[in-house]
């Protein structure tokens, strides 16, 4: 599954942040990370604040790793669930797919 997550954090946290970062960023570099959870993009916010896509098993999964990585990150952080649109995904083909069925039920 596909998770954004949605970064806005404060000025006088901000240290504490790329200290996070910097060990979030390492151990999915060293490849310690627990398995299935996997950064694919981040984009810096000029305000404080990040958008990371990561594909993950569960949010729940997601949330466990910034437990431990990234506690203090967590508590400035949305995940939001997400599937590509445009181009079309399979993903997004078989939801298509799926409320067609849906629909005609």
């Amino acid at each position: 599954m596909k998770v954004v997550a949605v970064h806005k954090w404060t000025e006088d946290t901000h240290i504490t942040m790329i200290k996070e970062m910097i060990e979030g960023f390492t151990d999915l570099l060293e490849g310690t990370a627990p398995e299935g959870i996997n950064l694919c993009f981040t984009w810096q916010r000029p305000d404080y604040g990040a958008f990371c896509l990561w594909d993950v098993p569960s949010v729940e999964a997601l949330e466990k790793f910034f437990k431990k990585f990234g506690p203090t990150m967590l508590k400035y952080t949305e995940f939001v669930q997400v599937s590509q649109v445009y181009p079309p995904s399979m993903e997004y083909v078989l939801s298509l797919f799926q409320a067609i069925v849906d629909m005609s039920s």
